[in-house]
């Protein structure tokens, strides 16, 4: 745990990031939030890639920062996306939040501020 906490702040130092918002903050009042531009860290579980186009990829994944989870959609060149991102890596990234009453939030990422590979945790 020290560990996790630890490699949190380092990543938030290395982003920059000077409001990370935890997930709870967002599921427990997400009107507040509602399309607005949201920094978020927290581990990656559930990765997949999707194609879109003959050379647009989607990523779709669940974030974990402690407080609760998310899912994110991120678009990606199809080349570099297999490598991009993968379960269990600690991201700080960068998107629009979205929810629809009854529907579960989303976050649709623009920028992957940072990543630690599991092995570097």
């Amino acid at each position: 745990m020290a560990l996790s906490i630890l490699a949190m702040t380092l990543f938030t130092a290395l982003s920059g990031a000077s409001t990370i918002v935890s997930l709870s903050s967002l599921l427990d009042d997400p009107e507040s939030y509602q399309s607005e531009l949201v920094r978020v860290s927290g581990i990656i579980s559930n990765h997949r890639i999707r194609r879109w186009g003959a050379r647009k990829c989607f990523q779709s994944f669940t974030v974990r920062d402690g407080t609760g989870s998310i899912r994110v959609l991120h678009r990606a060149n199809c080349t570099g996306a297999k490598n991009s991102l993968r379960n269990r890596d600690l991201v700080t990234l960068e998107g629009r939040f979205e929810w629809t009453p009854g529907k579960p939030a989303v976050i649709k990422a623009q920028t992957i501020l940072a990543k630690v590979a599991p092995s570097a945790q």
